[in-house]
């Protein structure tokens, strides 16, 4: 599975419900399956990002719970392999059952102080600095680590993370906190309306520092050919689009289909930045394939969603001031400090500016033996039923199409 994952850092909130919009739902089929899902922001400085968290299960407590287990070691030093593993339901909370699951099946909502259970953790095994150990100033280490334990929440049903984790969103409690979340981007593809949503799924969620810094980053594993790159806006725009593919699951076809994911390199920093200008152009490089051969490559992303700060240019100035400026009357300065600390915002933007390679790409991009065929989304015919579906549209009323 390739490996399409986020990282922000933000406030955690959820949108206000109205008769169209509804941030938290509970919905239940004939067959007896129930679907809990959560919309919320995560507000990262000057973007937005809508997530969601969304699980099934059936009402009567019947069924299982289909994960993955540890791996390990055997007596002897071998290393045993992780496998598929089975729980019952009812025995989704019994922390034995739970500790058998791999951590990166799990789900995390951890609410202590950043670093603190770290510290304790040090207190305890007799290894803390002077300075943690009159910092944090406890009677009982004991009393103190377990009630810190208690603030991580560790979950083998999503079902049951969703409820928790919009009961800690809406509770008020951690309003003007920043949280690290963690999670899978994931896209998605609508026989209904023939368009491609993307949406962020989180699987870890921590408090940090009050004073961290918001971001909003991402990686992705991307597939390309000869007519990716695309320099018809680079004039108007200083952006160069980088048309690719990545490679999903779909649900409901049981296969590996290709959704489109157009990557942004960002030129508009090159004239005055060189190592700007130097890593786009190896990136443009790297994306420019001129035979009909199909290529592999991850990139680390700049997640924008939101109308971001912008630098004054003189086309953004109404007809007095470029007069003004024509004459050498003013300069761009000037209007800078008259503004003074107010950020000036251009239009609402959703990219994904390439930043960086990811790991395992140091080297490059990767020869692959995909061709056209192998992105192309096959005709389905919809059967109606009454069963759940995974895969339903949650944005089908929303703007958030990406063609």
């Amino acid at each position: 599975m390739a490996n399409n994952t986020f990282e922000f850092v933000g406030k955690l909130s959820i949108g206000k419900e109205s008769e169209k919009f509804k941030p938290y739902t509970t919905e239940s089929y004939p067959s007896g399956w129930t679907n809990n899902k959560l919309l919320f922001n995560v507000v990262a400085g000057d973007n937005r990002h809508m997530l969601e968290s969304k699980g099934g299960y059936f009402a009567n407590g019947e069924g299982k719970i289909y994960t993955f287990s540890k791996g390990g070691k055997d007596a002897e030093g071998n290393q045993i392999k992780g496998e598929k593993l089975e729980i019952l339901w009812k025995n989704r909370f019994d922390p034995k059952q739970i500790e058998k699951v791999a951590e990166f099946k799990k789900f995390v909502i951890d609410l202590e102080e950043y670093g603190r259970r770290y510290k304790l953790e040090r207190i305890l095994d007799g290894t803390a600095s002077e300075k943690d150990v009159e910092e944090l100033n406890v009677e009982d280490i004991n009393t103190e680590i377990e009630n810190s334990r208690k603030k991580r929440k560790e979950f083998i049903a999503e079902s049951d993370y969703t409820e928790y984790l919009y009961k800690v969103i809406s509770s008020g409690k951690v309003d003007n906190r920043l949280f690290k979340v963690l999670g899978n981007i994931v896209y998605q593809y609508s026989d209904k309306t023939g368009k491609y949503y993307r949406k962020y799924v989180p699987s870890r969620i921590y408090l940090v520092e009050k004073d961290a810094i918001p971001t909003s980053t991402g990686q992705l594993t991307v597939f390309f050919n000869k007519d990716s790159v695309d320099k018809s806006l680079l004039s108007k725009t200083n952006k160069i689009n980088i048309n690719t593919y990545i490679r999903e699951y779909d649900n409901t076809r049981k296969e590996t289909i290709g959704c489109p994911v157009t990557l942004v390199l960002d030129t508009s920093k090159d004239e005055t930045n060189e190592a700007n200008k130097k890593l786009n152009n190896l990136f443009e490089k790297q994306f420019t394939v001129k035979d009909k051969t199909w290529k592999e490559i991850g990139v680390k992303v700049k997640i924008l969603d939101g109308s971001q700060k912008v630098e004054i240019t003189p086309d953004m100035l109404d007809e007095t001031q470029q007069e003004l400026l024509e004459l050498g009357a003013i300069t761009l300065d000037d209007i800078r400090k008259e503004m003074g600390d107010t950020p000036l915002y251009g239009d609402r933007i959703s990219e994904m500016v390439i930043v960086n390679v990811a790991k395992g790409y140091t080297k490059g991009r990767k020869d692959t033996l995909y061709n056209a065929d192998d992105f192309i989304v096959k005709p389905l015919e919809i059967k109606k039923d009454n069963k759940p579906n995974d895969d339903e549209d949650i944005f089908a009323d929303m703007d958030l199409d990406l063609e």
